[in-house]
């Protein structure tokens, strides 16, 4: 596999200081005025770099996120690998979003999907529930569905990164159990949102919208 890396740009700080010097008018009236100082000119240069440097990393993950989706839609996983790993080159370190895509697009190769996200997720950056949503979905997509790979992936996002299930994650449960006609597993899954009270959200009475007997089961115990 590609190395990827994640090496933090370095950066400079910039310390401008600003003494701040008085003139007064022979007018005893007269208030004490500062006059201009070039080192808030220099600072405020040195803020607008700043923001303008952060633009610029928003803007390159985001072409990143967007051809990595491009890559993996096309099955060019290895391809999709060297483009997050081409961030570097630009001095930039990736962000949940693209390192999510990249397992997304790996996806046809759960081994290698798997090997990327330990690589990625953990030391350098932190998965969301949408990334897990992502394995899930690689693992139920097998034929047959990884049902031990799919409760190891719930464990340790419960237990290594402490993030509760939801909508999100059962939805996908429940596609896989509508795909290919588990309907018992299917009423397990609705059972245990019940039980952990896990509220549906609008996408869970669709991932069952295949299977009549599971809807319905849906509608009579979550809706």
């Amino acid at each position: 596999m590609h190395s990827i890396s994640l090496r933090t740009p370095g950066s400079t700080n910039l310390n401008a200081r600003c003494s701040t010097s008085y003139s007064v008018t022979p007018s005893p009236c007269a208030r004490r005025l500062p006059r201009r100082c070039p080192h808030i000119a220099v600072a405020a240069e040195a803020a607008q770099q700043a923001e303008s440097e952060e633009e610029r990393v928003l803007r390159v993950r985001a072409e990143c996120t967007r051809r990595i989706k491009q890559l993996g839609a096309k099955g060019r996983m290895r391809d999709a690998i060297q483009e997050l790993a081409s961030l570097g080159e630009v001095g930039v370190q990736p962000d949940t979003l693209a390192a999510t895509a990249l397992v997304r697009a790996c996806c046809r190769d759960m081994e290698l999907a798997q090997s990327i996200f330990d690589e990625l997720f953990g030391d350098f950056l932190t998965p969301d529930e949408v990334t897990f949503s992502v394995l899930l979905r690689g693992y139920g997509g097998l034929n047959p569905p990884d049902w031990v790979r799919i409760d190891s992936t719930l464990t340790t996002m419960r237990t290594k990164f402490n993030i509760t299930p939801t909508a999100t994650s059962y939805n996908a449960l429940l596609e896989v159990c509508a795909r290919t006609n588990d309907l018992e597993r299917g009423e397990d899954v609705v059972d245990r949102m019940a039980n952990d009270g896990v509220e549906p959200n609008e996408f869970t009475e669709a991932a069952v919208a295949a299977r009549r007997s599971l809807r319905s089961y849906v509608r009579k115990v979550l809706l």
